[in-house]
């Protein structure tokens, strides 16, 4: 079980970590060489707990220190000089970094896919348990914390933000998806219309379309402004009634 003491619980991950650095000290490396070892040694072995639980933010950073000491030639007797911050050195190569690992949000990612896993297998066995303790009477994206939650289920919520901010419905009969409330516009800057609420809250897409599964064109005119018109009629439909998919 895991306590209030986290950081503790979670030290044999760090102290991996720290071998690992501490063995390749005395050793001299190019920096293509420590690039790899970082990369492949070095940030993989937390991988596995940062895919389940959310690790104390003390602890991420102390882990990238480490690494970054490395990758400076800093050592017991000598101090390297930093050059750049981490969060510059953890952005994409195209980017100007060197694509290292920003350990918290690596770790929100991983998480998250753990929440997508109850999105998309909703009839697996983990999902009925944690459907049947934390949200039975509505869906994942709408679950709270519930009274007690484990730690595990805290660390899914927390990993949940990235879905939220990125995913959308791919639209089939649209008896799932809110009008105003889930994501289903596909444009880069939102998701959601930005046309002024004229409909009530709870109305659903598919109340948008007509009885021949076509976009209601006389609806969207009438409740939206031209340009969700435009992208709105830019959405294809399928041909036949098919559930909604989130992407």
């Amino acid at each position: 079980m895991i306590g209030r003491k986290k950081t503790s619980f979670f030290r044999e991950v760090k102290l991996n970590v720290l071998s690992k650095i501490n063995n390749w000290q005395h050793k001299m490396f190019s920096s293509g060489g420590k690039e790899i070892l970082i990369k492949a040694v070095a940030q993989a072995v937390p991988a596995y707990a940062m895919s389940v639980f959310k690790l104390p933010k003390g602890l991420c950073e102390e882990i990238q220190s480490e690494i970054a000491k490395f990758w400076w030639g800093s050592k017991k007797d000598k101090r390297g000089i930093h050059w750049a911050r981490w969060d510059k050195l953890s952005c994409a190569k195209s980017r100007g970094g060197l694509g290292f690992r920003d350990f918290i949000s690596f770790n929100q990612a991983m998480v998250a896919k753990q929440g997508w896993r109850l999105i998309q297998f909703p009839n697996s066995l983990v999902s009925k348990v944690l459907r049947a303790r934390y949200f039975r009477s509505c869906s994942f994206l709408d679950a709270k914390s519930g009274s007690n939650p484990s730690f595990i289920w805290r660390s899914i919520l927390w990993g949940r933000q990235v879905i939220q901010k990125g995913a959308r419905w791919r639209i089939g009969n649209g008896s799932n998806i809110l009008v105003y409330k889930d994501n289903w516009i596909p444009r880069p800057d939102t998701f959601k219309p930005i046309s002024p609420s004229s409909l009530p809250i709870d109305t659903t897409v598919g109340e948008l379309m007509d009885d021949e599964n076509n976009w209601n064109v006389a609806k969207l005119n009438q409740h939206f402004m031209q340009e969700d018109t435009e992208t709105i009629l830019k959405i294809p439909l399928p041909r036949s009634q098919k559930e909604d998919a989130m992407l």
